[in-house]
């Protein structure tokens, strides 16, 4: 014997139903959110006019603080400075210091000042890095004329990298700094994880004085170093909670 339902059963059953599908698709809803990705970007410039002499980086490369750029120095000017080097450390080799290097003393002033003279010239038409990062773009190559204060290459700067996303009130009232998240956008091989390092406290203006029902609140997530590289300012992205 069979247990056949009513059709008011079915119809309540069938009502069921599509309410909680409707209730899963929201909580789906709920768990990804559309943001965008900021950083900030240094472009170092060529301090003086001239040729590239070396570039040293390419795009992409990551570079760490104080690494070297690029040079416009020439080759005379690398000379310069490495033959009064030589001449300096030969002198101070052969004398020593102390009295025995007293008689020389005006040739070894002499000699560090044009080797500081030197090094300062080098420095004056080189660029090192002021920060670490990525290198985004490079807009001259070796050999290339430059002109004073153009720029030469970008770099991001790594632990800047953020995403930025809202989501509602119910979603806000449960979040917490330090909290996981999953980053997704159409450039990234693969997913980028994250931690939410800001909830805003206050709705955004536009929740809170346009004609949405529903307050929204500003979040910011940043991701992990070793991934932060993948992620590019101005990039959609898709944040799962």
């Amino acid at each position: 014997m069979t247990n056949a339902l009513s059709p008011a059963a079915f119809r309540r059953l069938i009502g069921v139903t599509l309410i909680l599908a409707v209730v899963g698709c929201a909580r789906e809803e709920l768990k990804s959110f559309s943001g965008v990705t900021e950083g900030e970007v240094i472009r170092l410039a060529a301090p003086v006019a001239g040729n590239l002499s070396s570039l040293d980086v390419k795009n992409g490369a990551t570079v760490t603080e104080g690494a070297k750029l690029f040079s416009q120095a020439e080759e005379r000017e690398i000379s310069a400075h490495a033959d009064a080097a030589r001449r300096l450390d030969q002198v101070e080799h052969e004398h020593g210091h102390g009295k025995r290097a007293a008689p020389f003393s005006d040739e070894i002033e002499s000699l560090k000042a044009e080797v500081a003279q030197t090094e300062w010239k080098l420095m004056l038409k080189s660029a090192s890095a002021p920060v670490g990062g990525v290198v985004t773009e490079t807009l001259f190559a070796k050999g290339d004329w430059v002109p004073a204060g153009a720029p030469v290459l970008s770099i991001l700067q790594v632990d800047k990298i953020k995403v930025k996303f809202e989501v509602p009130l119910a979603v806000a009232a449960h979040l917490q700094s330090g909290r996981a998240v999953t980053l997704l956008c159409a450039q990234c091989a693969k997913p980028v994880h994250a931690t939410i390092t800001y909830i805003s406290p206050f709705a955004t203006a536009e929740s809170s004085m346009g004609d949405s029902s529903e307050l929204h609140y500003r979040v910011e997530a940043r991701p992990l170093p070793q991934q932060a590289a993948l992620l590019k300012p101005g990039q959609s992205i898709t944040v799962n909670l």
